[in-house]
């Protein structure tokens, strides 16, 4: 088992250096469902390309041949064309638990920055949410997980976007995405140093600072609807998840952001080191970080470091939150492998039953049990509420403490997860 999560390192680069793996269940079982679901979910991505997975529509996509290989080759086809078809349609907005619409695609932006001697190229999405009643008081930039696209945090961002009356900018930019997919294999075929994780983490922080820039431009883009520079003022946040919470203090610090929130913020390249390359350059005035007690991706030693070098510099600055038995995973609305959900990846158990086998749709009807059973431990709901928190006290130009967080979070939450969460000035 040890040899496979190091070997799942290899791959993602995104897992500390830990030697104690063994240690912990829950996480082993996390890095099994990943390395058993990315497969069927990188076909899935690849034949869709889209923000959410739809399954064929027509009953005679399910018909079966006497010849079983033939049918899910015949099977296959049709997928491949209705995920053709899907492409060509009128993108969706997302829709939230009250049936309202919640997110407005900004689409075909074109790349404008460099980063040492490389020149980006080519386009991006992100994805903007808005507050219901329209009226903008601050802007916060969302960065999303190594395997993940905001799809994934999609109800938390909601509910901070209206709880503090807040746009939320989240780039669409992942490992799926035309441009770093055709980086990565540039990079391969050269044989060149970049690796695919330093290809996204440089496209997401800089994809990010460039919406940053549009917005404190008045760029038409995000000005139309409302979101702009004499609207937002200097209440501009930036947050993120696991690798896109690590690029929020580098970001942050090339930005002069003062308000950082992240979950489980990990450790990546070097040059985007959230430390050396964030803390250590700017520190801002006011950040919250996140760490799950049973989180082996983003340790929570490590999380605290980052709190520690904060307040060594600006003193009460930094607020690390531990969540007791908190996974990695657990800071989702959903469990997503590229813009994929689980939960309807496992609507189309016939096509994996062809293609993929019966070991794999249990897995993947297990997967979606656990799926679901994770969303009830109240590590989502108060994650939610603190960045609700955050964001509500940028907007009203306060400062954070552990005390204010604490009352507000006991107010939102269910009391048998209070305890849960354990506040503190992170030191060394």
């Amino acid at each position: 088992m040890h040899s496979i999560l190091r070997y799942l390192h290899g791959i993602f680069g995104s897992v500390t250096n830990n030697n104690n793996i063994e240690d912990n269940s829950a996480n082993i079982i996390e890095y099994i469902m990943f390395s058993r679901a990315l497969p069927f979910l990188a076909l899935a991505a690849v034949l869709t390309n889209t923000h959410a997975f739809v399954a064929p529509a027509g009953p005679s996509a399910f018909k079966t041949d006497r010849d079983p290989s033939l049918s899910a080759f015949k099977d296959l086809i049709s997928f491949g064309k209705t995920a053709a078809a899907v492409r060509s349609m009128p993108e969706l907005l997302g829709i939230d638990k009250d049936g309202n619409t919640v997110r407005i695609p900004v689409k075909n932006i074109e790349r404008d920055w460099s980063f040492d001697d490389y020149e980006a190229t080519g386009e991006f999405s992100t994805n903007l949410f808005l507050p219901k009643d329209r009226k903008v008081k601050g802007c916060a930039f969302f960065m999303h997980g190594f395997s993940q696209y905001p799809i994934a945090y999609r109800q938390t961002l909601i509910d901070a976007c209206d709880s503090a009356s807040v746009a939320i900018i989240a780039v669409d930019t992942g490992l799926t995405s035309e441009g770093v997919l055709n980086e990565s294999m540039k990079s391969k075929l050269k044989r060149g140093s970049d690796s695919p994780q330093f290809i996204l983490q440089r496209a997401v922080s800089e994809d990010t600072k460039q919406c940053i820039r549009m917005v404190m431009e008045g760029n038409d883009l995000f000005a139309e609807y409302g979101v702009k520079k004499s609207t937002v003022g200097n209440k501009i946040a930036v947050m993120g998840h696991s690798m896109g919470g690590g690029l929020s203090f580098p970001v942050a610090a090339d930005c002069d952001i003062d308000y950082v929130f992240t979950m489980a913020p990990a450790f990546g390249e070097e040059l985007f080191d959230p430390i050396n390359e964030g803390v250590e350059k700017r520190t801002p005035k006011y950040s919250m970080l996140l760490a799950g007690g049973w989180d082996l991706i983003a340790p929570a030693k490590k999380v605290e470091e980052i709190s520690a070098t904060a307040n060594s510099k600006e003193q009460n600055s930094s607020i690390f939150v531990n969540i007791a038995r908190g996974l990695h995973t657990g800071f989702e609305d959903s469990v997503v492998i590229f813009d994929v959900p689980i939960n309807s990846i496992t609507k189309i158990t016939g096509y994996a039953t062809k293609i993929f086998g019966l070991a794999d749709v249990a897995f993947m009807k297990l997967l979606d049990l656990i799926a679901f059973g994770r969303t009830k431990t109240g590590q989502l709901d108060g994650s939610s509420a603190l960045m609700s928190y955050f964001l509500c006290a940028m907007v009203a130009g306060k400062g954070i403490t552990t005390e204010d967080a604490e009352k507000y979070l006991d107010d939102e939450i269910a009391d048998i997860f209070e305890k849960k969460f354990d506040f503190k000035y992170g030191s060394s």
